[in-house]
């Protein structure tokens, strides 16, 4: 019976951090609602041809550009899945995420595609995360991909001197 007092309080520690985190992120849902939602039109329906791809990913997550650690709730851009990805011929990139709808980034709302060790979900060193710089109306986003293979994450990159 004296062991009981500290395994209920445990347990009741353990509730209480579950029922914070999932506070936090619905107040950080909230906090992003004025975002607006992202297309998720097909590069068919846009009138472009693949250029690059399909190529077997992992949509990491979204999160506020130049800050790795603020993960975007909104929309379900926070949400790491399986992807395919695809740019067009005009440069639009064309992600179709496992689970969640796809996501669509106009060629001009790219502002850089470089590399970098790490987003909010994944974090490896080196350069082995393709990082999308794009706008989703005012806000400034950055997109985490982590590409299945080393030859594409390399193609992709070189996106930034041939857009």
């Amino acid at each position: 019976m004296d062991e009981l007092g500290p395994v209920l309080a445990l347990v009741a520690l353990f509730v209480l951090v579950l029922i914070l985190m999932a506070w936090g992120w619905r107040r950080r849902g909230r906090s992003q609602e004025c975002l607006p939602a992202p297309s998720s039109a097909s590069l068919d329906e846009l009138g472009e041809e693949s250029a690059i791809g399909p190529l077997e990913a992992i949509y990491v997550s979204t999160v506020l550009a130049q800050q790795p650690l603020e993960r975007v709730v909104a929309h379900s851009l926070g949400q790491r899945s399986a992807a395919q990805v695809a740019v067009g011929s005009a440069g639009t990139w064309h992600i179709v995420r496992e689970g969640v709808q796809a996501l669509t980034i106009p060629a001009d709302s790219v502002d850089e595609v470089t590399a970098g060790p790490g987003i909010a979900g994944k974090f490896i060193g080196g350069d082995g995360i393709l990082i999308l710089r794009w706008r989703l109306g005012d806000q400034l986003l950055d997109t985490g991909l982590r590409l299945a293979r080393r030859e594409d994450h390399d193609l992709l990159l070189s996106r930034k001197e041939h857009p």
